[in-house]
């Protein structure tokens, strides 16, 4: 009998499919959401704080370790795929129900959310552990333009869907659930990538312990992990490198959308379309650049270049905000310029989290500095709403402008540790 012949390998297709579904769920809750919510007349301090304590859900992953590890790498992602599809379709069936029931549409976003975190967790540590230091440098790129394409698709893009249904006659609460079956079957076809994506990796198995060997197991990684020299530089980095970015993105949404004073009024649909063609370019663009920038320079040298370019877009959003223009060529040319740092930016941060969590307990450590992120991320939208209202919108930029003080600061820290990276 001959001998199976081995497949191509195809990392390209399951780190483009798999991040791409990855981002799914966190745009229908980050962008969608909000921008559903601001229609039906909630304030902005409402919206960011349901936002936040949503995304914060995505904190327990790392308490899943010791669970998810049970499973084999490969099976779990592409299960926990399916069954966030479904929870998809489960929230469109709900949302057009004749009487929509509140806790369930809540209960479905929060099981949603713990799922998610456990498909996030095995694909990051899969990620991690099954290639090596260069195969994910050239795919880091990937990596980050997938990511923010699922963001663009499933975010902007189901608020375009939504208001092209609303404009042929059905209610919203019906143009919502159509926009959410959308998802939901581009989550399939995701899924679907990816399942022929990872046949020719490596299908690591599954850890045979019991669950209380592998949570010491998790404590032992995550002690090694709070040992290393390098963490407080690359803790301060998550915290402070892209956090004018993160306070700019809880209010982008809604300050666009804003028809009181200092909102640039864009209807759903010109948002949407405006959102959508200046990401795609301007992520792959930048997600490009970035990974050049790192190949070429190396990542601690890469670091304050990087970490600049990304908050240099603030003082355009700043003074948007401020001049009150409503050109959509000068908006348009300002949301491409933010995604384009962003996306090189945000290279350099994720390079650095992997270099760290690589070797042993990869998995684990991934986690763990994913929740400081995670963390970093959310946070903000507890008090970003509250600020902004008080503030106004141009003033709320500035503010967020100056947190680029750390951000640099961050990043001269965190470069000086992985100056041979």
């Amino acid at each position: 009998m001959a001998p199976a012949t081995a497949l191509p390998r195809r990392a390209w297709l399951w780190v483009t499919a798999a991040y791409l579904f990855q981002s799914i769920p966190a745009a229908v809750r980050d962008e969608a959401l909000p921008v559903a919510l601001k229609n039906t007349g909630y304030a902005d301090k409402d919206i960011t704080q349901a936002v936040a304590y949503l995304g914060l859900i995505f904190g327990f992953k790392i308490l899943l370790a010791p669970l998810v590890a049970a499973f084999r790498p490969r099976g779990f992602i592409l299960i926990a795929e399916l069954a966030i599809s479904v929870l998809l379709g489960g929230l469109a069936l709900q949302v057009a129900a004749e009487h929509p029931s509140s806790p369930a549409i809540i209960a479905c976003l929060i099981l949603l959310s713990f799922v998610a975190a456990a498909h996030d967790f095995a694909l990051d540590g899969y990620f991690v552990s099954a290639l090596d230091d260069r195969t994910r440098a050239t795919h880091s790129g990937l990596l980050n333009f997938a990511s923010k394409l699922g963001m663009v698709l499933a975010g902007p893009g189901l608020i375009w869907l939504a208001g092209r249904i609303m404009e042929h006659g059905p209610q919203s609460a019906d143009a919502w659930s159509l926009a959410l079956i959308a998802a939901a079957t581009l989550a399939l076809c995701a899924t679907a990538a990816n399942a022929i994506g990872l046949r020719a990796e490596a299908d690591q198995g599954a850890d045979r312990r019991t669950v209380g060997e592998r949570f010491q197991e998790m404590l032992a990684g995550l002690a090694a992990l709070f040992r290393d020299p390098r963490l407080a530089a690359v803790v301060g980095l998550i915290i402070f490198y892209r956090a004018s970015e993160i306070h700019m993105a809880r209010i982008l949404p809604l300050f666009a959308t804003s028809s009181t004073a200092g909102g640039l009024a864009l209807g759903n649909e010109t948002y949407a379309v405006m959102r959508i063609a200046t990401a795609v370019l301007g992520l792959a663009l930048g997600g490009v650049v970035g990974s050049q920038v790192v190949a070429r320079l190396g990542l601690g040298r890469s670091l304050m270049p990087l970490g600049i370019a990304m908050h240099l877009p603030l003082v355009a959003i700043a003074w948007l905000a401020a001049n009150g223009s409503h050109d959509l060529w000068l908006i348009g040319t300002v949301f491409f310029i933010e995604y384009f740092a962003y996306g090189a930016g945000l290279c350099a941060l994720l390079l650095t989290m992997m270099k760290l969590a690589s070797g042993p307990g990869a998995a684990v450590r991934y986690a763990a500095l994913s929740t400081f992120a995670l963390l970093a991320n959310y946070l903000p939208g507890l008090w970003a709403g509250h600020l902004s209202d008080r503030l106004g919108y141009a003033h709320y930029f500035l503010f967020a402008l100056s947190l680029a003080i750390p951000g640099i600061l961050s990043a001269w820290i965190a470069k000086r540790h992985f100056q041979d990276a």
